[in-house]
């Protein structure tokens, strides 16, 4: 574990792109930022999550964590540990009786669960080391606002 380092989710914002604007995630370590792009299905979900706002019927990831306290597993942390040609890669590491399993997501939906699950969100720090930028290197980007 000591080459993990715990962030925070600073938001979900839109950004310029080449080819239009798109959603973007930032977690957060001290000064250091690491942007995430996500669809803008997950955006949602990540923004109403960091609200704590509720929809009227179930989001994916709210049946996902129903689906998991009907059976009494938690989600205890996530892991991004991986990025490779631009692409991040994750592990949603859930507890279910008494076993510690790891399961293969994408970043987005490991973001969505972990919020939802109060669960702690953690970057390897090699990914760090390739993809963090400082927080006054982000320019022109607008909160998502929905």
């Amino acid at each position: 574990m000591n080459d993990l380092v715990a962030v925070t989710v600073k938001g979900v914002y839109m950004v310029g792109t080449p080819s239009g604007p798109a959603p973007l995630v930032l977690l957060c370590d001290g000064d250091r930022a690491l942007p995430i792009y996500v669809g803008i299905a997950e955006a949602a979900s990540i923004e109403c999550a960091l609200h704590r706002e509720t929809t009227p019927r179930p989001m994916t990831h709210d049946l996902v964590i129903s689906l998991l306290e009907s059976l009494d597993a938690k989600i205890t942390w996530v892991l991004i540990d991986d990025l490779n040609d631009g692409i991040y890669y994750a592990r949603l590491i859930i507890q279910m009786d008494g076993v510690q399993r790891e399961l293969d997501a994408r970043p987005s939906d490991c973001i969505a669960l972990a919020l939802r699950a109060n669960a702690e969100i953690l970057v390897r720090k090699s990914v760090i080391a390739k993809a963090a930028v400082d927080k006054n290197e982000i320019e022109e980007i607008i909160p998502l606002d929905l």
